[in-house]
């Protein structure tokens, strides 16, 4: 694995093993920003290697954004995505305005039910 110094696009971690998950990773990746990100399941090597890394909970099971030596995770990790896709996600952006605790309830509520509405996955259909 490389070290954070070597590692120029940020890095997205997801949940590998949910629907929901690898359908938003999908669509990042349709939005010509396959190149701005490097991608890792939370369940591959690298990814649990970037996990004990930065000091990421084990127990995190949703995104995770690695960016220029520093991690965010739940709604943080979901605007920062948004800010290095920029153009028309832009919009987006106006989230930053709400305070941490109501964005990060939010963003557990959806979470939380992700697995009742998209059913779990096999094996992960993103190619790093």
């Amino acid at each position: 694995m490389n070290s954070p110094s070597q590692i120029n696009n940020p890095i997205l971690l997801y949940d590998g093993e949910c629907k929901f998950c690898n359908f938003w990773v999908a669509l990042i990746q349709r939005q010509k920003a396959q190149q701005k990100f490097r991608y890792f399941a939370l369940q591959s090597k690298e990814g649990v290697e970037l996990l004990r890394q930065y000091e990421v909970d084990e127990s995190t099971d949703s995104i995770v954004v690695v960016h220029k030596g520093n991690f965010f995770v739940k709604s943080s990790a979901a605007l920062k995505v948004v800010k290095i896709l920029g153009g028309r996600w832009n919009f987006y952006l106006i989230f930053w305005l709400f305070p941490r605790p109501i964005r990060n309830w939010l963003y557990d509520l959806i979470a939380r039910n992700r697995h009742r509405f998209f059913t779990r996955r096999e094996n992960c259909e993103i190619h790093n």
